[in-house]
């Protein structure tokens, strides 16, 4: 049960600047906000079977029915809080970019300075302040060759602070010292463009690594995330992303993707497990055509199919228990539509003549009609204590008539 209220009032103030002067490129930023939370947690989980109240863990045991209790009936699990808090930060940047030419070769770079400082504050609360800042860089060079490449790097100092839920520990206190999640993380890509058929493609590839400290680790059920507010634990992150587009069919663009990320979490040096975020393997496609001799009519199809995510764990438990994944996310969507006027079609007469695009068509989104589940809702089993993830399924086939109109 919950009887939860959050209130959130956040305003803020921002000015961004930009300066150029020939090849350089100088730009800054300042924002201020301010954010005023409200926030009233009332949760409690009443587990009754066969009559009888179970008790919360770690109490002391009663040996009912064969001896009387006489204690008063309290919640498996109970939690009680009221938080008034106020954050205030202000955020600056500054960047330095150039563009130039070296040894016939195309280069360009750029540097940027990055501070946040935010104080949080509220009723019977220690005050805090803290400042931190971020320094990142990268570096493009397009090579004087042949073939059309673009090589880049890029990396830095990445800091996230804390937002008012991340502050918020599992039994609703307010930790006001948390700290920023941090990571030092370089990014490595490649762009190569270049002709099959005599028409353009572009081959777009990525290497990343980040390594995150001040971890602040979270648990899923269904929509209801709960952060432990502690900077308790270290992850690292790292994987490759690839993509290919281009016309497939002359005159349309297509694209087909393909990316593989692992990442995962120590959290008190218990050993590395699965993040919510650890989706193994992603692969993507979108196919256009249309019926050449008919080139009115037009087609779409999409193909997605993702490897399962981590299935979360229960709100208040220990996600080392809980280390089953959800099954693949797989879907494909058609659409097929006809093109009654366009920039290469326009009508003088009729009642399309005041008409610049007009298309009519429809789709289909999952047309194979799969179950695909993107959480779980913890269901917990009185007689042994254990909860089982109960998916929560998406969206399932669906038509949908489309109609653009541009005048």
């Amino acid at each position: 049960h919950g009887r939860n209220d959050l209130d959130a009032l956040i305003t803020s103030i921002e000015h961004n600047g930009k300066y150029s002067l020939e090849d350089n490129d100088f730009e800054w930023s300042l924002k201020y906000t301010n954010e005023d939370i409200r926030d009233r947690l009332v949760e409690w989980e009443v587990i009754d079977s066969l009559g009888f109240s179970v008790r919360p863990p770690n109490e002391t045991v009663n040996n009912q029915p064969y001896e009387p209790f006489s204690g008063e009936l309290t919640p498996y699990k109970s939690i009680n809080a009221k938080n008034n808090v106020k954050i205030d930060r202000l955020v600056w940047f500054a960047q330095y970019s150039k563009n130039e030419v070296w040894n016939n070769h195309k280069i360009w770079y750029n540097i940027g300075l990055r501070s946040h400082n935010w104080n949080v504050n509220g009723e019977n609360l220690n005050t805090s302040n803290q400042i931190i800042y971020s320094l990142r860089g990268q570096f493009a060079i397009k090579p004087d060759w042949e073939k059309d490449m673009l090589f880049r790097i890029s990396g830095g100092m990445y800091n996230q602070p804390p937002f008012y839920k991340d502050l918020r520990g599992f039994n609703g206190s307010i930790n006001t010292t948390v700290a920023t999640q941090k990571s030092v993380q370089v990014v490595i890509g490649n762009d190569y463009s270049f002709n099959i058929w005599n028409r353009p493609f572009k081959l777009i590839s990525e290497v990343y690594f980040k390594d995150l400290t001040n971890v602040n680790t979270y648990t899923v059920d269904n929509v209801k995330l709960r952060y432990r507010a502690d900077n308790n634990a270290e992850a690292y992150a790292t994987g490759v992303d690839l993509r290919l587009n281009g016309e497939f069919v002359p005159g349309t663009e297509s694209w087909v993707s393909i990316g593989f990320l692992q990442t995962e979490e120590n959290y008190n040096n218990q050993g590395y497990i699965a993040r919510p975020t650890d989706q193994r393997f992603k692969f993507g496609m979108l196919f256009q055509d249309y019926v050449p001799n008919i080139p009115k009519i037009k087609m779409y199809l999409n193909l997605v199919f993702n490897s399962g995510l981590p299935g979360g764990s229960p709100s208040y438990a220990n996600s080392y228990d809980y280390q089953n994944r959800l099954n693949a996310y797989k879907r494909a969507d058609i659409g097929i539509s006809y093109v009654f006027a366009d920039s290469g079609n326009q009508h003088k007469t009729g009642w399309l003549k005041n008409v610049n695009e007009f298309t009519l068509g429809f789709e289909i989104f999952n047309m194979f009609d799969v179950q695909n589940s993107i959480t779980n809702t913890w269901v917990r089993d009185v007689y042994s204590k254990r909860f089982y993830g109960i998916p929560n399924y998406m969206t399932q086939r669906v038509l949908n008539i489309k109609v653009d109109m541009k005048f």
